[in-house]
Parts: C-alpha cells; structure tokens; sequence
C-alpha cells in the first residue's frame, strides 16, 4: 500500500481550485459590503454566481449552476475579520 490516500488528493485539488475565488472574494469584500454587507457571495470556477439573501440560496444556485460535484465557493459578507 504505498500510503496516499485518494480523498486527501482530491482534496488537495480541490482547495487548490478555489484558492482564485477565495483570492477574488478577498479583493472584493470590502466594495460589496458596502451594498451586500450580511448577504452571501456564490464564486465557483472562475465564475461569479451573484449575491444570495441566505445561504440555502446561494447553495441552491451553486448547484444549479456547478452541480454536485465540482466545488464552488459561497461566503457571507462582511463576516470575515
């Protein structure tokens, strides 16, 4: 058994692939809080996924717009300090 274990790698990846949207988040989270303080940001795939009342929403919309299985990125606005 050489170790690696398979849910760690993809894992990995994963973090790795939303390293661009929680960068793009980070840019941006002061301008919208000024306007979307307290609402939630959907960011996947290099892609914005727009501004959501509630988390159920923006969990909804991300996976209308990403499906199941690809990660995407939902964070409230304003929370983060």
């Amino acid at each position: 058994m050489s170790g690696a274990q398979p849910g760690k790698a993809l894992q990995q990846a994963e973090d790795a692939a939303l390293q661009e949207e929680l960068h793009f988040f980070r840019e941006h989270e002061r301008e919208w809080a000024r306007e979307r303080g307290g609402w939630f940001v959907l960011l996947g795939k290099e892609t914005f996924g727009g501004f959501h009342r509630s988390y159920e929403e923006a969990l909804q919309a991300g996976l209308r717009a990403f499906g199941p299985v690809a990660p995407f990125l939902i964070r409230k606005i304003g929370s983060q300090r």
